[in-house]
């Protein structure tokens, strides 16, 4: 049996620290954090920068080892769809569909395949929105006659979670992940807002689709989704089903943000005064193959591989 690859680290920068992922990296690496003053075999051992450290130059360390003849890899699979670093190290690692990867992984971690899923609505949808943007305001300023009854949050706006618990904020660690499931089990649908919404990027590998739009594939809730045009394509193409059965879809195809903007508040307002909406026996066998789909650890262990350990593998025994 060939030895493992040993890949060095700074301490909690990259994901190959994260615990949920832990017993995914043993299989295949031996990960450790990086002292300058060892030795190590140079065949069988790289050096990772995230690329925030790579690109704000701030990897002083893992840059001491490059020095000495140590091969670099750029940890680029948070915001794998920008591809302005590749090239610029020995190996780029940007999983094209790691964020579909992670949450699979990381919710399952966190116990949220176990929840008790429900369907017990009193209110119309959840809207949760942490960071500050032009985008998210103009949302919020439209559908404020309307957010009273519904569970709402604009976090960096200074709106906290209304109408429901939530847990104490945190800016980093597992706050962004943390759900209550009575968030789902009351309310009708999410509308979703994306994190880059004004963009519209030609190739749709290159749309930056987050957590937030694969939440409610997670826990059995139809969405609503205003983000860049072709982020229901996007996860059509991951296997997910959207619900063009019974609302109008098409803005998802619109450029112009202005008119999908629109487009989505019509269909909000629509879904809003007609109750029946999402509740046909379509949308909840969508809804269920979302939810299993989603938690298949099968494919999330292929994909995982596929995508991530054999690409590394081949880089480092070249």
């Amino acid at each position: 049996m060939r030895c493992k690859p040993t890949i060095l680290v700074s301490e909690n920068k990259t994901v190959f620290q994260a615990a949920y992922l832990e017993n995914k990296w043993e299989n295949y690496f031996n990960i450790e954090v990086l002292d300058i003053n060892k030795n190590y075999d140079k065949l069988s051992t790289v050096v990772v920068s995230d690329w925030p450290s790579f690109e704000n130059k701030t990897n002083v360390n893992e840059c001491i080892l490059v020095d000495k003849g140590f091969r670099h890899i750029i940890d680029h699979c948070w915001d794998s769809w920008d591809s302005t670093l590749d090239n610029s190290a020995d190996f780029t690692l940007r999983p094209r569909d790691f964020i579909r990867i992670n949450e699979s992984i990381w919710y399952s971690h966190l116990g949220y395949d176990k929840l008790k899923l429900t369907s017990n609505t009193n209110r119309d949808f959840l809207l949760l929105m942490n960071g500050e943007s032009l985008e998210r305001t103009r949302l919020y300023n439209r559908l404020n006659p309307i957010l009273k009854d519904n569970i709402y949050s604009y976090v960096k706006y200074g709106i906290p979670l209304q109408n429901a618990q939530d847990k104490e904020f945190e800016q980093e660690g597992e706050w962004q992940r943390y759900i209550d499931p009575s968030w789902y089990n009351s309310t009708r649908f999410s509308i979703v807002v994306e994190s880059v919404e004004s963009i519209f990027r030609r190739d749709s590998d290159d749309i930056n689709v987050s957590e937030k739009t694969l939440k409610p594939c997670a826990f059995k809730h139809p969405s609503i989704i205003w983000g860049q045009a072709g982020t229901l394509l996007w996860q059509k193409r991951q296997g997910f089903e959207t619900f063009d059965h019974c609302i109008d879809e098409t803005y998802d195809t619109i450029k112009d943000e202005n008119l999908r903007f629109e487009k989505i508040i019509e269909q909000i307002n629509l879904c809003i005064a007609d109750k029946s909406i999402f509740i046909d026996p379509i949308t909840q066998q969508k809804l269920e193959h979302n939810y299993n789909y989603f938690y298949n650890q099968e494919i999330v262990s292929t994909l995982f591989k596929e995508q991530i350990v054999d690409p590394l593998l081949e880089f480092i025994e070249s």
